[in-house]
């Protein structure tokens, strides 16, 4: 098939400026909702009173349906529909899934004054459990659809280290505010901690919302895309079950994998303890969490170029991988032995300037290109089961940092809803 490509911004990409900030909004909107979910274990033992070992029930139980519906919506949205032809195979699955989303935000948020987690558990961990799997069910529909047309829209080594451009502080900003913005809102209603929580709700939900609405110009599907959707290796399809082996075999999929697992389970368990450590241990209002926080994103922002212009020196991403995971990992573990709030302001810091490179190369550049890897080995162009099982593989471990934190507490004595830890 003869096809004349445009080129617009450079001779190494089709694409406009405004079509990768387009683009990257997405990833923004997905961060932000995923950084605010960070506060729901406080939320639900701290301000509901639900017991921290119900919550941790809960989140396995939703970590199951949730590893189970990932795979399942990429193997059913991997085909072409009658719409595909016009509209493309992702966009509109996007379109569809936004506003269920961000409203489902506002809802795990918002639980019913009512319902109260020490005397009403039962309706507690049920309202938790519902709102999860409504979030994830719609964010995933979302997700696995925007990842899939990252990979497919900018498929060269030039258009994604352009992208990590775009996406790495957008990546950052949307940290910022997931992180930063809800202890703004938690004491927004002196004596009505819920109500606080229901408005950061729905202002990250209003925000979020904002962000979808940006990137759907970037998500929309060329005519060269949709095309390719209709060649002979992405309209002859693989079986689930033949995919989930081809992917498990695969070693490079399964490092890049253990890799990104593993560090969202650490950025979780820094982020969620932080608020525990400010709240109880410091003795600190939201501002100093704010502050903390902030330092260790303003690190990420700042070594961001260095980053960039790193991995263009050495021109190797798996070398250039191992730097940043090594650093970070060096710089994580001081955090251990923090003495007082200066030296946590510092070595969170310090932190961010090493994190700034995992941000920077994970999920822009090397997640991408081992994507492509897999697609070449199973040669089926069937990207979307692949993130699903990437999630399905991720929910068999994502619940050790809730049982980590549950089982911390119940050794240590923490009771949920205290109004006071003095003793």
């Amino acid at each position: 098939m003869n096809e004349r490509i445009n080129f617009t911004e450079s001779l190494e990409t089709r694409h406009s400026r405004w079509t990768f900030l387009s683009n990257a909004f997405g990833l923004l909107c997905s961060t932000l909702i995923g950084a605010v979910q960070g506060f729901t274990i406080f939320y639900y033992e701290a301000v509901v009173g639900l017991d921290a070992t119900l919550i941790a029930v809960a989140m396995t139980i939703f970590l199951i349906y949730n590893g189970v519906n990932d795979p399942v919506f990429g193997y059913l949205i991997d085909r072409n529909f009658r719409f595909t032809k016009r509209l493309g195979r992702r966009f509109p699955w996007i379109v569809i899934g936004i506003i269920p989303w961000v409203i489902s935000v506002y809802l795990l948020f918002s639980v019913p004054i009512n319902i109260d987690g020490s005397t009403n558990p039962g309706a507690a961990f049920v309202w938790l459990l519902l709102s999860l799997v409504l979030l994830d069910t719609f964010g995933t529909l979302v997700n696995i659809n925007y990842r899939a047309v990252q990979v497919e829209k900018f498929r060269s080594e030039y258009e994604r280290r352009r992208f990590t451009r775009y996406y790495a502080p957008l990546d950052i900003l949307a940290i910022v505010l997931g992180m930063l913005l809800p202890p703004l809102f938690t004491d927004m209603i002196p004596g009505d901690p819920r109500a606080s929580y229901s408005m950061m709700g729905a202002v990250i939900a209003v925000i979020a919302l904002v962000f979808g609405i940006l990137s759907l110009p970037g998500n929309r599907e060329d005519k060269i895309m949709i095309d390719k959707y209709y060649s002979p290796d992405s309209v002859k399809r693989m079986n689930f079950l033949k995919v989930f082996k081809e992917v498990v075999k695969s070693r490079t999929f399964m490092v890049w994998f253990v890799f990104g697992m593993f560090n969202g389970i650490y950025i979780s368990l820094v982020v969620t303890n932080m608020i525990y450590i400010t709240t109880f241990v410091l003795k600190v209002g939201g501002d100093i969490f704010l502050v903390i926080l902030g330092l260790n994103l303003i690190g990420s922002l700042i070594s961001i170029p260095l980053w960039v212009r790193f991995i263009r020196k050495i021109n190797n991403n798996k070398k250039a991988l191992v730097v940043a995971g090594v650093l970070t990992c060096a710089a994580l573990f001081p955090l251990t032995f923090f003495q007082g709030l200066i030296d946590i302001m510092i070595m969170a810091f310090i932190l961010g300037l090493a994190q700034g490179g995992v941000n920077s190369y994970v999920y822009t550049i090397i997640g991408p290109s081992v994507t492509e890897d897999v697609i070449v080995k199973i040669g089926k162009n069937q990207k979307a089961i692949l993130f699903g099982i990437s999630a399905l593989l991720g929910r068999l471990i994502a619940s050790i940092d809730e049982f980590v934190i549950a089982f911390v507490h119940d050794a240590t004595g923490f009771i949920a809803g205290n109004e006071t830890y003095a003793d």
